[in-house]
């Protein structure tokens, strides 16, 4: 029976050799100490991959072989699980095998195996109808040598057969040999890129057959930082694809958007937008609104539903999509209300990075939608639930770049708005007479641009109930109990995206008690600017850029109304960092009353891998500055009093008074005499 031939299509599972281009050879260690070689209890002796796509459909062959050294190693090894999908592709297992004391004992049956529907995206409305065919091979002892393999023949039709294939050569965890290898026709035009320490390819042409192949021996581990941006490859890396274009791309999947007959309830809706008195930006600024508010997010990409939306008539039927069904409805109404508009193609992960990779089928996660507007190009998310602002108040989408679906289309820039200040918080805190006294604390804090979407999303999810007791919670983590003197206020502005909340609380213990013999008193602000804003971990041989996230502003300003005079020494920092800013101060306004201020300004996303350490530099200053602390002395009733500087008080006039009526007296007695 032939790899891809009829029998394939009636059956999800099968058990056969391996294809002839993919033998199982044996495996030399060398020297090598497989003990010394491991991780949580395995050592990875070797990963084999080959593609080939010489026949009729494309077969993806792979082979691990691994020894259990640890305790830690036997469920890692005794598991064997295949993802596929069997709506176009077909599995074939080859060996699940056991290699104990020179005897090999073969695991692999009908029996041992579950075809289970795990869908791993389920929590995000995510359906693709994948299969994970899975089994424990029994009886795996530490020592044993496991052996799988297996291969995945056939492919997506709506990728209309165009190869991109990775080849990932190094790993989290130690590899003795990876091989990995490409069987494609002679005169099959390929685009190649590497990344990474990649080792030279053997490129050899045998029968009109050409392979590639690149084998790393004893490489080294590479391990990202969790902040690290996803469009940085430092591990060792082979991208293969067929040479195309980027218009190529967008010619394959732009058919599917094509413009459909708008059902009768939905020409109703836009006939209403099109007569309502809005300019031209309000008119796509409500036509985004509507389908985000219209449209429950669900993807069922089983089958080729993982690349074409929807027809228009099911989507509005159905009333839920995903982003290709979001973005043909809201291209549909804008065409429809007098708007040159088309789906666009980002990457969420890669973002810029798409510039600098091969033009690929599958280059993209995302389908967004790209407007003019009196000439001006506009990128809308339709997936994003409702956005306030008009249309220049919008929130952008932070994609970079984007490929429209369009004629003759290229990559093009996502330009950014300006950063903004998003979280501008004012604390007034009145502080009492005695130590013991509670303090009163209002806030007002404005909210911008996204983190203004955000607020307005999560007060609709949990109510403003729900929201108040979570932000006095967060409060309270800093300052102790809090007892809620008015209830939240929200004031919103949808046109600016703008959205203002005022609190006011009283809280029952602003100090803490100093230890030790001073019998004083001692507060201390929260961290919400700096360890908020960044929150990368040292590391002082990093050597990966770092993600900050999207440019922003942070800022938080604290006046302080104190009864007495605390001893608080003004100052002004500020510091510079490699695409990002701060501040921190602290002065006094009056003889009673101080402002504190703190602020974080993002100006760059990425902080590149050569000023990384003057990045850790800055953030260390910032952390060693990111809020105000005082002593405050107490009397034996438990008044704040003013630092002393010598003698002062009531008690130290009637001292000084004292002393100027005995040395009257004296000299009176001097006079006298």
């Amino acid at each position: 029976m032939a790899y891809g031939d009829e029998d394939y299509k009636t059956a999800r599972l099968r058990f056969a050799p391996p294809p002839q281009a993919f033998p199982q050879r044996v495996i030399d260690l060398g020297d090598r100490d497989p003990f010394a070689l491991s991780k949580r209890g395995v050592c990875y002796i070797l990963s084999e991959t080959l593609v080939d796509v010489c026949g009729p459909v494309p077969v993806y062959s792979s082979r691990l072989v691994q020894k259990v050294t640890g305790g830690d190693g036997l469920q890692t090894c005794a598991s064997f699980e295949i993802t596929f999908d069997p709506a176009h592709e077909h599995l074939v297992v080859h060996t699940a095998s056991v290699l104990r004391d020179g005897v090999r004992r073969e695991a692999a049956s009908p029996a041992a195996f579950e075809l289970l529907r795990r869908e791993l995206n389920l929590e995000r409305a995510m359906y693709d109808g994948r299969l994970t065919a899975h089994m424990i091979i029994p009886d795996v002892c530490i020592g044993d040598v496991v052996e799988t393999a297996f291969s995945i023949v056939g492919a997506n039709p709506a990728l209309g057969g165009r190869l991109s294939q990775h080849f990932r050569l190094q790993w989290s965890s130690p590899a003795i040999e990876t091989d990995c290898r490409l069987r494609a026709p002679e005169d099959r035009r390929l685009a190649i890129q590497t990344r990474g320490a990649v080792p030279p390819v053997e490129d050899t042409v045998e029968d009109g057959v050409r392979q590639l192949r690149w084998r790393m021996i004893d490489a080294p581990v590479y391990i990202y930082d969790a902040d690290t941006p996803a469009s940085f490859v430092g591990h060792a890396e082979v991208h293969i694809a067929d040479s195309m274009t980027w218009s190529d791309v967008s010619d394959l999947f732009r058919e599917a958007y094509a413009t459909d007959v708008l059902p009768a309830g939905l020409e109703d809706a836009v006939a209403e937008m099109a007569a309502a008195p809005h300019t031209a930006e309000g008119r796509v600024a409500e036509a985004l609104r509507y389908v985000q508010r219209l449209l429950r997010y669900h993807s069922i990409g089983v089958g080729a539903g993982g690349f074409r939306p929807r027809a228009i008539r099911d989507i509005w039927d159905s009333r839920y999509g995903d982003c290709k069904d979001a973005s043909r409805l809201l291209v549909a109404i804008l065409t429809r209300l007098g708007f040159k508009a088309c789906p666009a193609l980002v990457n969420t992960q890669l973002r810029e990075g798409l510039a600098e990779a091969l033009p690929h089928a599958t280059a993209f996660d995302h389908c967004i939608v790209r407007v003019d507007v009196n000439g001006q190009a506009w990128w809308l998310d339709p997936t994003c639930s409702p956005q306030f602002g008009s249309l220049s108040h919008l929130t952008r989408p932070p994609y970079k770049v984007g490929l429209p679906l369009a004629e003759d289309a290229e990559l093009e820039k996502i330009p950014e708005a300006a950063r903004k200040m998003i979280c501008e918080t004012t604390e007034h805190w009145t502080f009492g007479r005695k130590a013991s006294d509670p303090a009163e604390l209002k806030l007002r804090t404005v909210y911008r641009d996204w983190r203004a979407d955000d607020m307005r999303r999560w007060r609709e999810n949990e109510g403003a109930d729900g929201v108040s007791l979570r932000m006095r919670e967060g409060l309270e983590s800093a300052y102790g109990e809090l007892s809620e003197l008015e209830p939240l206020i929200w004031s919103d502005d949808p046109a600016a995206n703008r959205l203002e909340v005022l609190e006011h609380y009283r809280v029952h213990r602003p100090y803490a008690v100093n230890e030790g013999g001073d019998k004083g008193v001692r507060f201390e602000s929260r961290d919400d600017v700096v360890g908020e804003t960044l929150k990368t971990q040292y590391r002082p041989r990093r050597d990966q850029p770092i993600d900050l996230g999207s440019p922003r502003i942070v800022r938080t300003e604290r006046l302080f109304v104190f009864p007495i005079k605390p001893q608080i020494t003004p100052w002004r920092l500020r510091f510079e960092g490699p695409g990002v800013h701060g501040v921190s101060e602290f002065r006094w306004l009056d003889e009673y009353k101080g402002r504190h201020l703190i602020e974080v300004d993002v100006e760059h996303r990425i902080v590149p891998v050569e000023a990384v350490q003057d990045y850790f530099a800055f953030l260390q200053k910032m952390r060693a500055s990111n809020g105000v602390s005082f002593n405050l002395a107490t009397n034996r009733s438990g008044k704040l009093k003013s630092p002393s500087t010598g003698a002062t008080g009531w008690k130290s006039w009637l001292l000084v008074l004292g002393l100027v009526f005995a040395f009257g007296a004296l000299r009176l007695l001097l006079q006298a005499a």
